[in-house]
């Protein structure tokens, strides 16, 4: 299929800009002092006593397994729904712990609760990972209310969800602990980074040590950093966005199984980019809000039932008819440009890497959901030709 050359749009985006990388540069300037001021500016945000900024939400997740796993080290099997981000697994594997697979209840992206219940019977669990995919809210308190034993840990997962509340909780603190991701794409980001929150002491104080042993970026590794800066701020415009799709070697679009990822403390010159985190966040989801708003009343419908408010999403996730309807949709979203993207695509248990650790069992209603899954761009950069263009694609396609 020829490539397209022209307006294009990203499936997700975080805008940055000039203004964000010269504040970048004056962090450095700064030192350690920037990112202390960013932890203690969330936690007076999100009202809980910790809070570590590391290098990305892959590497938070590592260094809160670590802590659990300090804590009840007879404990080595970790929970995830069977469909979610390859980052979770990989993280899991990177920490020398085992993964444990949850079946999702058809037609949602969460767990499937009918089933969870025995799955905490397991003397083995370590913790649970509820994760609000796409931004979409993940039932944490039903889970919480399941959980009687305090040796089992909820850890929320709300990488896509920075910023995001549902039923008036913020997400991100309903668990013992929790994690945001800063990468691109996501609700907010400074390029790479991660953010892990906490209210128990015990979880708390084993992170501080542990961080504290952590090696910040290298001279080598900041440059990177600030090169990425600058590509990311150019290259995620729709008008530019086409070149480096042109560009094979960059990968973009695909999703890939791999452990081998560093932790680092979070630099100076992200704390600096970071530093009107709270109004970009604000900025942002507005924006995305008022695009899933325009979405639904064409009448397109998210995975699972929610009444009142709409989610706050990254990216609005659609269940079509079947593979052949994803396919269409997928290849004439390529040749419009309207960044159209298809998720994540396997179920945990067809990821090849893994194939040897999750032993038997079968995750059919994951599957279909990775096999009919797509999901719409809602950034701000979308604007209302692009939803019109979208919408019509989705109406000639019969999706449903």
């Amino acid at each position: 299929m020829a490539k397209r050359i022209g307006r294009t749009l990203p499936p997700a985006a975080s805008p940055f800009h000039l203004k964000d990388i010269v504040s970048g540069i004056a962090g450095i300037f700064e030192g350690e002092g920037i990112v202390e001021r960013f932890e203690n500016e969330l936690k007076s945000f999100f009202k809980v006593r910790y809070c570590f900024a590391v290098s990305s939400g892959k590497a938070a997740l590592v260094l809160i397994l670590h802590a659990l796993h300090e804590i009840c080290p007879e404990r080595d099997e970790v929970l995830i729904p069977a469909y979610t981000c390859y980052s979770v697994p990989s993280a899991i594997v990177k920490a020398g712990l085992k993964i444990r697979l949850c079946e999702m209840a058809p037609g949602t992206l969460d767990f499937d609760f009918d089933r969870i219940a025995e799955e905490l019977k397991n003397p083995r669990l370590l913790c649970v990972v509820p994760t609000h995919l796409f931004g979409m809210p993940a039932d944490v308190e039903r889970l919480k209310a399941l959980i009687c034993r305090g040796d089992i840990f909820v850890l929320e997962d709300a990488a896509q969800a920075m910023g995001g509340v549902w039923n008036g909780n913020k997400m991100g603190t309903q668990g013992d602990v929790g994690l945001f991701s800063m990468g691109r794409g996501k609700a907010f980001s400074t390029v790479e980074g991660g953010i892990i929150l906490t209210d128990n002491d015990q979880i708390g104080q084993i992170l501080e040590k542990r961080l504290f042993a952590i090696k910040g970026y290298g001279d080598l590794d900041s440059l990177k950093l600030f090169l990425n800066a600058i590509a990311l701020s150019i290259l995620i415009y729709p008008e530019i966005y086409w070149l480096p799709k042109l560009l094979p070697f960059l990968k973009l679009g695909e999703t890939h199984f791999n452990p081998s990822f560093p932790i680092r403390r979070l630099s100076s010159f992200q704390a600096g980019m970071a530093r009107k985190w709270s109004t970009a966040i604000n900025k942002f989801k507005a924006a995305r809000l008022l695009n899933v708003n325009k979405i639904a009343r064409y009448g397109i419908k998210f995975p699972g039932v929610y009444r009142g408010s709409m989610p706050d999403l990254i990216r609005f996730p659609v269940l079509v008819a079947d593979t052949e309807t994803k396919k269409k949709i997928l290849k004439k979203s390529e040749m419009m440009g309207l960044g159209i993207s298809g998720g994540y695509p396997h179920s945990i248990d067809g990821i090849n890497e893994l194939r040897n650790l999750l032993g038997a069992n079968k995750f059919p209603v994951a599957k279909d959901l990775a096999e009919r899954i797509v999901t719409l761009p809602v950034h701000p950069y979308v604007n209302n030709d692009d939803l019109g263009n979208i919408m019509h694609l989705f109406q000639e396609s019969s999706y449903v």
